[in-house]
């Protein structure tokens, strides 16, 4: 075709490179039209999940309290000056709790979210691109894992192994991994008939190689976009867990664990029972609403 350099080919009407993954490029026209699909609440809800997130990462540089510092002549103390949101039932700042407690919350999310992503990209990958019986076993796999809470098996991880955030974080994680496999699979099925596949083969190219640098980027929109939406989830997870006391050890900050400690005094403090329920609740909605404009942006032209 005229106009074109060595190596290249047309998918549609955009040009590509040799070596691209055809689809990727094909997608590339329109990514502009995309752009307006990020709408206000999604804009709120990224600047929202980014301030949390930075202010759990830079809270020993930000101007708070020590978040273990104890005035017990200020227990259960409303806002003030020196304590704009009140202190607790042991005496410590709430603001800083919040702040650090963001560190433990957003942790607890990442490994959640590794764990799920580790263990599910690889296993839908293989079970769409093997397809027949390794699909079949994989599927089959998926199935029963899924028929198991989250949370009840995090509970057993955790009575097992003893509390800790990581074990239960992983254990939630893995128990998620299926549904990202079974999306995965829906996604490359499709993509491993395609033409641009079935040309790679006729050259010689490896299946473990054509799966990775071809079929999986071009299956992994759908699958960052869900990763959104479980991440919420796992937040809300890691709350419940540090509420039942099987997060982080205390007296470490944790937004779940000051919950449940300043529950039975709700009437009498009830900026430390509240503070930490809007900050899970802003939390998890930070991140659905920057989910939601992600799906947005990639599927509206």
């Amino acid at each position: 075709m005229s106009g074109l350099r060595d190596g290249e080919q047309t998918i549609g009407l955009a040009v590509v490179p040799p070596g691209e993954p055809p689809l990727l490029a094909a997608r590339g026209g329109r990514q502009t039209a995309r752009a307006h699909g990020f709408g206000l609440v999604a804009w709120i809800g990224l600047v929202l999940f980014v301030l949390l997130l930075l202010g759990g990462i830079l809270a020993p540089l930000l101007p708070i309290d020590d978040p273990l510092a104890q005035t017990l002549a200020l227990r259960e103390a409303g806002p003030s000056i020196h304590h704009l949101l009140g202190t607790d039932l042991d005496g410590r700042d709430v603001l800083s709790r919040i702040v650090y407690g963001s560190r433990s919350a957003f942790e607890g999310v990442g490994i959640g979210v590794l764990a799920m992503l580790i263990l599910g990209v690889p296993w839908g990958l293989a079970a769409g691109f093997c397809g027949t019986a390794v699909d079949e076993i994989l599927m089959r796999l998926a199935d029963a894992l899924l028929s198991f809470p989250a949370l009840l098996l995090a509970i057993g991880v955790v009575s097992v192994l003893g509390p800790s955030m990581f074990h239960s974080m992983a254990a939630v994680g893995v128990i998620s991994a299926p549904g990202i496999a079974r999306l995965l699979r829906a996604e490359v099925l499709p993509i491993r008939n395609s033409q641009f596949v079935q040309i790679a083969r006729s050259l010689g190219v490896s299946g473990p190689r054509i799966a990775i640098r071809h079929v999986l980027p071009n299956a992994m929109m759908p699958i960052i976009v869900q990763t959104f939406a479980v991440a919420s989830y796992f937040l809300i997870i890691e709350a419940a867990l540090g509420f039942l006391g099987l997060g982080v050890p205390p007296p470490a900050p944790s937004w779940g664990q000051d919950l449940a400690n300043a529950y039975a005094t709700f009437a009498s403090n009830p900026f430390a029972t509240v503070v930490p329920g809007i900050a899970i609740t802003l939390g998890a909605w930070s991140i659905n609403a920057t989910g939601d404009g992600l799906r947005e942006l990639l599927t509206n032209g």
